[in-house]
C-alpha cells in the first residue's frame, strides 16, 4: 500500500522512454491523473512476425523478451493471475468486473483471444486511472477484436463517455478470398469525463464537392456558392424583421443578418438577388476552413516502401495520422502517453507538436529505433 500511495503523490517525468512490460511501469512511475492523452496500438494476431523484435542490442536474439511477449498474448499464468487482479482491483469499475467475469466463457478460457482481452483490461483500467478528467484515449485495432474492446472500454470509462469509432482507411487495397478486403483499422475514441480537451480539426474539400456547391466563379476566378441570408422562426416585431430593400424576409424567418451587416456585404458587393429580389450571400470558398474531420479516414495513406519516415518496422503508423489525433485532443504542452509504442511514432509526432510525452515498450529493438528518431 506505501508503493500505490508513493505513486499516486509522485511527479511524473515526461521526455522519457521506458523499457519493460507496460503493467509494471505505468504502476511504479505513473501517477493518477497526470496524463492527458493517451494512445495505443497493442499487437494482436498479426500475420508478422514478432521475433525479429525481440532481439539484445548485440543483436542476438532474447528468449527472456519472447517469452514475456507470449506470457502476454497466450493463455498463462499471467492470465490468471490477471483476472484475479481484475476482480479485486480497487481502481476496477464493477461493470467491468462482471463483463470480465463471463468473458473467458464466451470466447474460451485458454484462448489467444481471452489472453489478449484480459491482458488489455487490466492495462486500460490503468491507463484510466493515470487519465486526467480533461484526458482522452484512443485505441488502436483491428476489427478482429474492436468489438470485445469497445465494449470492455464502455465498461471501464461508461458507455456515456464513448466519443467515437473512427474507420482509417490504411491500405488501397487488399486480396482477400471469398470474403470482402479488409482495408481498414479501428480507432476508438473515448474521454475519462464530458469535460474533454477537443480542438476542431478541419480538412480540404475534395474536388466534386467544390464543384458541386461552388460552382460560381467570379471576374477574380474565385469560386463561391451563394447561400440564404434568412433563418428559420417568424421573430417579427424584432431587429432581425425588418424591410431590405423593399422586400420583407419569406413567411415563417427572418433575416439571420443585422441590417449593419447587411449593409456591409451590400458595401462588399457580397449580396446577390435572384429575379424575385430575394437576396443570397456569396460564400467564397477561399475563406471557408474545409470540412470538419469526419470518422471514416481516407485521407491518411500508409507508410509506403517508399516513404522518408519508412523504419522497415511491420507496424508503423504514419506521422499524419499521430499528428491528427495529438492535434484534436491535447494543446501544447500537454502529456501524451503510449504504452506500446514501437517504432515512437506517437512520441516524434508529440515532440515535433511540442507536447511532452512518455514512451513504453518491452522490446529493446522498438527503443533504439526511438532514441535514433529523437
Amino acid at each position: 500500500m506505501a508503493n500505490i500511495a508513493k505513486v499516486k503523490k509522485m511527479a511524473i517525468e515526461t521526455n522519457v522512454l521506458y523499457y519493460g512490460d507496460n503493467l509494471e511501469i505505468l504502476r511504479k512511475y505513473i501517477p493518477d491523473s497526470s496524463v492527458d492523452l493517451i494512445y495505443l496500438d497493442p499487437p494482436f494476431n498479426s500475420s508478422a512476425t514478432y521475433n525479429v523484435l525481440f532481439k539484445e542490442p548485440t543483436g542476438k536474439p532474447s528468449q527472456a523478451q519472447m517469452s514475456a511477449f507470449e506470457d502476454t498474448w497466450h493463455w498463462g499464468l499471467d492470465s490468471e493471475k490477471g483476472l484475479q487482479e481484475i476482480a479485486a482491483s480497487s481502481n476496477a469499475p464493477t461493470a467491468v468486473k462482471e463483463f470480465m467475469s463471463v468473458l473467458p466463457k464466451l470466447v474460451g478460457r485458454r484462448t489467444d483471444m481471452s489472453a489478449y482481452l484480459t491482458m488489455m483490461c487490466i492495462r486500460l483500467i490503468e491507463l484510466r486511472r493515470v487519465l486526467k478528467d480533461t484526458g482522452s484515449l484512443y485505441l488502436h485495432c483491428d476489427p478482429t477484436a474492436s468489438h470485445y474492446l469497445k465494449i470492455m472500454l464502455d465498461t471501464i470509462f461508461g458507455p456515456h463517455n464513448f466519443r467515437n469509432e473512427i474507420s482509417w482507411k490504411r491500405t488501397a487495397a487488399h486480396s482477400s478470398a471469398r470474403r470482402y478486403g479488409p482495408v481498414h483499422d479501428i480507432l476508438l475514441f473515448y474521454s475519462k469525463t464530458a469535460e474533454y480537451k477537443w480542438n476542431i480539426i478541419y480538412t480540404a474539400y475534395d474536388k466534386e464537392y467544390e464543384e458541386n456547391f461552388y460552382r460560381h466563379i467570379d471576374e477574380n476566378r474565385r469560386r463561391y456558392q451563394l447561400i440564404d441570408l434568412s433563418a428559420p422562426g417568424d421573430r417579427a416585431g424584432t431587429r432581425a424583421h425588418y424591410e431590405w430593400k423593399g422586400k420583407l424576409p419569406p413567411r415563417g424567418r427572418h433575416w439571420a443578418q443585422t441590417i449593419d451587416v447587411m449593409t456591409k456585404y451590400e458595401n462588399e458587393g457580397r449580396i446577390v438577388y435572384s429575379s424575385t429580389g430575394t437576396p443570397r450571400l456569396k460564400q467564397y470558398l477561399d475563406k471557408m476552413p474545409g470540412m470538419k474531420i469526419q470518422d471514416t479516414w481516407t485521407d491518411i495513406n500508409p507508410v509506403s516502401s517508399h516513404a522518408d519516415e519508412r523504419l522497415g518496422y511491420a507496424t508503423q503508423k504514419p506521422e499524419t495520422l499521430l499528428e491528427r489525433i495529438i492535434q484534436s485532443s491535447s494543446g501544447e504542452g500537454d502529456i501524451v502517453l503510449d504504452p506500446f509504442c514501437g517504432c515512437g511514432t506517437a512520441v516524434v509526432a508529440a515532440q515535433k507538436l511540442n507536447r511532452k510525452w512518455i514512451g513504453m515498450d518491452v522490446t529493446h529493438l522498438a527503443i533504439g529505433l526511438m532514441k535514433w528518431r529523437l
